[in-house]
């Protein structure tokens, strides 16, 4: 059974009103419990509308949205811990990142615990302030709103290095277990547990199933070996947020120098 309809956003310019050509693709919802069976938009119609806040809004489409935004208030709204300080995202190093790629973590030894550092990319990230106070559930969906998976790599010395000056050209990426010193758009000083890399060690690192398949142009990580997980890293995240809260009476992670220019 397929439901077929039209959206249309109302929004008022400051300064004037806009006409905006809107092309509305049918939105087809397609409930079935045959997993096989294919579905492709066969028709659509486009108009030229003014937007203004003088449209009103569609009262059936507003009644079944509600339906659905009750159920998922009440499960978002959740508070699951505590911040004892405000988090914010910064590059090369921030505190945010910290806690996110510290989460992982702990979800990498969870899967092996011989895993010693972990990865976070920048870009996962997707907000750029989570203040002190409260924490709910929907606040780390925002944070993490990707179903990215914890996936366990054997990253060698040398594809470590590769990977730092990566992230170093990139102006630091959130990562916990390790650190390093951005110099002239690369990865120096490189310390494992504050230990120099060795080339020929083989490290066991904690990231995204994203990047490890080599998403955010991680090309280098594609032929290593890898163990996947169901474990969803905005699951880890609420966990430690839980646990932490538990333990401490909340999570307060600080900035310690993982990642930083070299003066």
């Amino acid at each position: 059974m397929a439901f077929k309809f039209s959206i249309t956003l109302s929004f008022m310019h400051t300064h004037k009103m806009k006409k905006i050509s809107l092309l509305f693709a049918l939105f087809t919802l397609v409930l079935s419990g045959c997993a096989d069976k294919k579905y492709a938009v066969k028709a659509y119609q486009a108009q030229l509308r003014t937007i203004s806040d003088t449209i009103q809004a569609d009262t059936r489409m507003s009644q079944f949205i509600s339906t659905y935004k009750g159920r998922l208030d009440s499960v978002m709204n959740q508070v699951i811990g505590t911040a004892l300080v405000p988090l914010s995202k910064a590059q090369p190093e921030s505190t945010m990142g910290n806690f996110a790629a510290d989460a992982q973590l702990e979800a990498g030894k969870k899967l092996d615990n011989m895993v010693v550092i972990s990865v976070v990319n920048y870009g996962g990230l997707r907000i750029p302030f989570l203040p002190a106070g409260s924490i709910t559930k929907g606040k780390i969906y925002e944070i993490m709103p990707f179903d990215n998976l914890v996936t366990v790599v054997d990253v060698p010395g040398t594809v470590l290095q590769t990977f730092c000056d990566h992230m170093a050209a990139r102006k630091g990426w959130p990562i916990s277990g390790f650190s390093y010193t951005i110099k002239n758009g690369k990865a120096t000083d490189i310390r494992v547990a504050g230990e120099a890399i060795r080339p020929n060690a083989v490290y066991k690192l904690a990231t995204s199933d994203y990047i490890a398949n080599g998403g955010d142009e991680c090309e280098f990580l594609t032929g290593l070996k890898k163990q996947a997980s169901a474990v969803l890293l905005r699951d880890a995240i609420m966990d430690k947020v839980m646990n932490d809260s538990k333990q401490h009476k909340g999570i307060e992670p600080k900035l310690e120098k993982r990642v930083y220019y070299a003066e």
